[in-house]
């Protein structure tokens, strides 16, 4: 039911003028590329909006106020809504606006994440989120698939024998195995994201050296805990398909092959 709210969100999003406005990504993103997770949240990053609490709250207000192009039974609960700043550490901190929602008999918690400034290269694509219950796509902006890819690669980079975002890994390794991506696009928006944190970059292979027996328990929880059932038991072989997907354009320059997917390397 979790994820029906989430749609019911980009739907009613998707129909008014502030869709342009702002540019799907994370977990719900995934479902445009025939990989669908459990999600808590939308994510979305903010285009020419002030990255102020009280301006995105009103925006989300509006949106799901709107009417729904479909009669999908979800009744949003606006008037409780709050808003808080979130990463607060981080140069790139957004908001999140936290309400309720209702589906017949059932409460719902809903949430949706907002950052403004994180870098887009080059630019929005349309994506088509499938229904959960089938009929016409949602037709939103959101990252190209080798956005997604960037952020993920250079957070890995970033955290380093730390990490415990294991969706991550997990995200990379589904995702090169069912889309073609452009060596090109990869490096400029890997690029991108570590100019504007302020990375360096450096082959993941060297800087998650001892990660795989270091994480392999806490990695096979995650998976059961997440249904994961579709990722390896072993993490060292996840990581092996994520540093030959990343590491020749993090670490050696490739910018002129593309990836296969079904080969599982650059061509």
């Amino acid at each position: 039911m979790q994820l029906y709210v989430l749609e019911a969100f980009l739907s009613r999003l998707a129909a008014t003028d502030l869709r342009d406005r702002f540019v799907l990504k994370g977990g719900v993103l995934l479902a445009a590329f025939d990989e669908r997770r459990p999600t808590r949240d939308v994510d979305l990053a903010g285009l020419d909006l002030a990255n102020d609490a009280e301006t995105v709250l009103e925006l989300v207000r509006s949106i799901v106020e709107a009417s729904s192009p479909l009669e999908d039974g979800v009744v949003f609960l606006p008037e409780a809504a709050k808003s808080e700043v979130i990463r607060e550490e981080d140069a790139y901190s957004g908001i999140r606006v936290s309400m309720g929602a209702r589906l017949a008999s059932a409460s719902l918690p809903f949430h949706v994440d907002i950052n403004v400034g994180d870098p887009i290269w080059p630019a929005p694509s349309t994506v088509e989120v499938p229904r959960l219950r089938g009929g016409e796509p949602i037709l939103l902006p959101g990252y190209p698939i080798h956005m997604v890819h960037a952020e993920k690669i250079v957070t890995a980079i970033q955290r380093g024998v730390a990490n415990t975002r294991w969706r991550d890994f997990g995200d990379i390794w589904t995702l090169s195995r069912r889309h073609s991506v452009s060596a090109s696009d990869l490096r400029m928006a890997i690029d991108a994201v570590a100019a504007h944190r302020g990375a360096d970059l450096s082959p993941l292979a060297e800087v998650l050296d001892g990660y795989a027996d270091l994480g392999q328990a806490r990695w096979i929880a995650w998976r059961r805990r997440s249904n994961s059932d579709h990722l390896p038991e072993s993490l060292a072989g996840v990581l092996e398909g994520v540093f030959a997907f990343a590491d020749p354009v993090v670490g050696s320059g490739e910018t002129i092959r593309n990836w296969d997917p079904q080969a599982g390397h650059w061509r």
